[in-house]
C-alpha cells in the first residue's frame, strides 16, 4: 500500500483523534423489510377507492365493485463498498506501543469514513424523494428560521400525516439561527428519555438533529422526515484483521458494507426538504482541445442533485447571478463526466447542482480554452 509512514524515533503515544459523531441518520430510517437472501424486495401499495351513495334497491347497492388498485415499488441494493490497508510489522514495532494498532485504525475508518458516507447517502435519498420541496430564495435569518420550519412542517400536516415521530435533520447554520428563536426548546428542557441519537432539541414536537453540512446534500438547510418513510437495509457490515497473510509481514485490514436506502412511494408526503445557501462549488478551468472547449474540475458538495452548466456568460457577475438558490436551471446542459464543456475565450462558466429544475448550489470560473 502506497503512502508515507512516520518512523520518527520519538513519536507521541497519543494520536490526535477526530471528534466522533457516529451514524446520525439512524433515527430517520427503518429496517422494516427483510432483504435476507435477496438483492431486491418488491413493496405493494394499495390505493383507497371512492365513496358511493348507498342505494336501497338493486343488486349493487354499495356501488359497482372494482378490483382493489395497487402499485409495486422494487427496491434493489446498489451500494457495495469496501476498503483495505496494511500495517507492516516493521513499521508497527518502530513506533511506540499502541500507536499503530489495527483495531484503532479500523475504528477510525468506521467513524470518520464509513458512517459519514452512509449518513450522507441516506440524507440525500430522503431529500431527493421529499414530497414537499422549498427553496429559500430570500436567505434565512434568525427572524425567519422558525417560520420556514413551520412552513415545511405545515406541508406534512396538510398531507394528513400524523405528527408523532417526526425528525428534523438540519445544518449547523440553520440550527444556530433556529435556536435564537424563543420558540426553540433547548436540550435541557427535554427529559432524557425523550432524546434520540444526536438530538439537540425539539420544535413543535419534532426532534431536532444537528448534522454537519458535509453529511447533507448540496444546499440543504434541513429536512423533516419520519423513520417510517425510508427503508435503509444493511446486508453486510464486516471488518477483518488478518495477521501475517501470504505476502505480508504484518496485518491486513479489510472491510465491506453493503447497504442502500429507499423512500417508499406512498410515504413521500411524510418528508419536507428545504434548500438554502449553505455553501458553493469551487471550479478550476484548464485548456481543452479546441478554442471552444474548457476542462472544468469541481470541488465541493455536489450530492443530492444533477450537475448542469452554462458556458456563455459575458461576465463573472452574470454567471454567479444565474445560480442563486431557486433559480431556474432546467434548460442548462448536463455537466459531462470528463469535465469538457463548450465555451469560448473571454466567457465565464457557471455550474449548478440542480434539484427539480432549480439551483441549490453552484460556482463560476473564467473559461480557459485551447487553440
Amino acid at each position: 500500500m502506497s503512502g508515507t509512514v512516520n518512523l520518527a524515533e520519538k513519536y507521541s503515544g497519543k494520536i490526535d483523534e477526530a471528534i466522533i459523531n457516529g451514524a446520525q441518520s439512524a433515527p430517520s430510517v427503518n429496517n422494516d423489510y427483510d432483504f435476507i437472501g435477496v438483492k431486491s424486495v418488491k413493496v405493494y401499495s394499495f390505493d383507497p377507492v371512492a365513496m358511493n351513495n348507498y342505494t336501497r334497491s338493486g343488486s349493487n347497492r354499495y356501488g359497482t365493485p372494482e378490483e382493489l388498485p395497487d402499485t409495486t415499488q422494487e427496491m434493489t441494493l446498489t451500494q457495495d463498498r469496501s476498503f483495505t490497508f496494511t500495517i507492516d510489522k516493521g513499521n508497527r514495532i518502530d513506533t511506540p506501543a499502541g500507536v499503530r494498532e489495527a483495531g484503532k485504525a479500523l475504528r477510525r475508518q468506521i467513524d470518520l469514513v464509513i458512517q459519514p458516507e452512509v449518513d450522507k447517502y441516506r440524507f440525500t435519498k430522503i431529500a431527493d424523494n421529499a414530497g414537499h420541496k422549498f427553496f429559500d430564495t430570500d436567505g434565512v435569518t434568525s427572524s425567519t428560521a422558525y417560520s420556514l420550519f413551520l412552513k415545511a412542517n405545515e406541508a406534512i400536516d396538510e398531507a394528513d400525516i400524523p405528527s408523532a415521530g417526526r425528525v428534523c435533520n438540519c445544518s449547523p447554520k440553520f440550527y444556530n439561527l433556529l435556536k435564537q428563536d424563543g420558540n426553540f426548546i433547548k436540550q435541557g428542557d427535554l427529559s432524557q428519555n425523550m432524546l434520540i441519537k444526536g438530538q439537540v432539541g425539539e420544535v413543535d414536537g419534532v426532534a431536532i438533529v444537528k448534522v454537519a453540512t458535509s453529511r447533507l446534500p448540496a444546499g440543504l438547510l434541513f429536512e423533516i422526515t419520519h423513520a417510517a418513510a425510508t427503508v435503509a437495509p444493511v446486508k453486510i457490515d464486516e471488518y477483518k484483521v488478518h495477521s501475517d497473510p501470504p505476502g505480508i509481514s504484518g496485518q491486513l485490514c479489510e472491510g465491506r458494507i453493503y447497504y442502500d436506502a429507499f423512500v417508499l412511494n406512498k410515504k413521500k408526503d411524510m418528508i419536507s426538504a428545504v434548500y438554502g445557501n449553505t455553501g458553493s462549488l469551487t471550479l478550476t478551468a484548464a485548456a481543452g482541445a479546441s478554442s471552444t472547449q474548457s476542462i472544468v474540475t469541481i470541488s465541493g458538495n455536489t450530492a443530492g442533485g444533477s450537475l448542469v452548466y452554462k458556458g456563455d456568460f459575458a461576465s463573472s457577475s452574470a454567471a454567479s447571478g444565474a445560480i442563486d438558490i431557486g433559480d431556474d436551471v432546467s434548460g442548462w446542459t448536463a455537466f459531462p463526466a470528463d469535465g469538457k464543456v463548450t465555451t469560448a475565450s473571454g466567457k465565464y462558466i457557471a455550474v449548478a447542482v440542480k434539484v427539480d429544475g432549480k439551483a441549490v448550489s453552484g460556482g463560476t470560473v473564467a473559461a480557459v480554452v485551447g487553440s
